[in-house]
């Protein structure tokens, strides 16, 4: 593989042109990506030491994202109307990885009534889907995933992606620049920085709102089921502009969940750069999820308490079905016979390690399990 330089390849204004020109479209909307666009390239170029592959994978992400925030704009204006969808109630799913939150997920998403992202959707969000049994993006994503495997293999045994399963909203939300997903694929810390002091920011919020509104245009549910570690971080951005929504929120012990996203973070930054550091990572995550367990602790203190209901780890896994059914039951939503059937259903088909056992250790990121259960303390309600 020829060297490729990150000062070509990733250069903020060719990219932009580069998009432009695939589409043969030009509004990117709203202006308020392109100052974490920005931070986040220069990061890339300065920070992350990629390699060629690191160079090429960052490169073909922005200019998907890109290429998709002009299809949705070029969507809105053929249909205005698509601005009236309505999102009532949506549920979500807040907490740490390793919480229990894509258990909780895949259940929820078992409701036949009920709404949720598919990864193909979150990849290829624009145009609107007509049906989502039958899209040519089902398959172009099912190449992404295999192609994205290779690249790591040891991803499944982390998180399976699944081109027709339930995803993360960080799928949608990456198209604002605005995500830690990039601090989980590179070493980015000027961008980690600007991050830090603008996740919750409602502006990215009411972009992602919009994506919701285009993908619910013709394919509804009764509420919307969503989930992703960031809404956490952007807890106070999420209830502003989705001041009617219904909250789960997942709780572990930080020990059990830190080396867990260093585990992940290790995996996804190797695909790209030969130079990953465990202890840089190990440190980095301390620090963030900390900061982000402080500042959602804030922001529910201040929050409507029966806007959300807490789930312990535990309780969850013991008895999911038992959590679910009370998790409906708190926030109001129609539990069925046939939700309950699906569920039973999903857990006999997907017993946990199904795709390999995912090994890590406090210790590998020079974690001290002492120090990490001192400073979350008070964390788990």
């Amino acid at each position: 593989m020829s060297k490729l330089s990150p000062n070509v390849a990733l250069n903020d204004e060719a990219l932009l042109q580069k998009a432009a020109t695939k589409t043969g479209l030009s509004d990117f909307g709203d202006d308020s990506f392109r100052e974490p666009f920005n931070i986040l390239l220069r990061s890339l170029r300065d920070e992350a030491r990629l390699n060629t592959q690191g160079v090429i994978l960052m490169q073909r992400t922005i200019l998907r994202l890109l290429k998709n925030r002009l299809r949705t704009e070029a969507a809105f204006a053929a249909h205005p109307e698509m601005a009236e969808t309505p999102i009532e109630r949506p549920l979500y799913i807040l907490g740490f990885p390793r919480t229990g939150t894509t258990l909780l997920h895949n259940l929820l998403a078992c409701d036949p009534a009920a709404r949720w992202l598919r990864l193909w959707e979150g990849l290829h969000p624009a145009p609107p889907p007509e049906s989502l049994e039958d899209d040519s993006r089902i398959a172009q994503t099912e190449e992404f995933v295999a192609g994205f495997e290779k690249i790591a293999p040891r991803l499944a045994s982390a998180h399976k992606l699944n081109a027709t399963g339930p995803e993360e909203c960080l799928w949608l939300i990456e198209h604002t620049f605005a995500d830690f997903i990039f601090e989980l694929r590179a070493n980015i810390p000027n961008y980690s920085k600007w991050l830090s002091g603008h996740e919750a920011d409602a502006v990215w919020y009411r972009y992602y709102r919009r994506q919701l509104q285009m993908l619910g245009w013709k394919c509804r549910g009764s509420h919307w089921i969503c989930k992703a570690p960031r809404h956490l971080a952007g807890l106070s951005g999420l209830l502003e502009v989705f001041q009617d929504a219904r909250i789960v929120q997942t709780h572990r012990g930080a020990e059990s969940v830190l080396p867990s996203i260093c585990s992940l973070c290790e995996i996804t930054r190797s695909a790209a750069s030969d130079a990953v550091d465990r202890a840089a990572i190990g440190a980095h995550w301390h620090r963030r999820l900390l900061e982000i367990e402080r500042r959602s602790t804030e922001v529910r203190a201040a929050a409507d308490p029966e806007q959300f209901l807490d789930v312990q780890y535990a309780d969850l896994t013991s008895d999911p079905i038992g959590a679910v059914q009370r998790i409906y039951e708190y926030h109001g939503y129609g539990y069925s016979d046939e939700f309950e059937k699906c569920m039973k259903q999903w857990l006999a088909n997907n017993r946990q390690h199904k795709h390999g056992t995912h090994r890590y250790s406090m210790e590998e990121y020079g974690l001290c399990a002492e120090t990490v259960q001192h400073d979350f303390v008070g964390a788990t309600p």
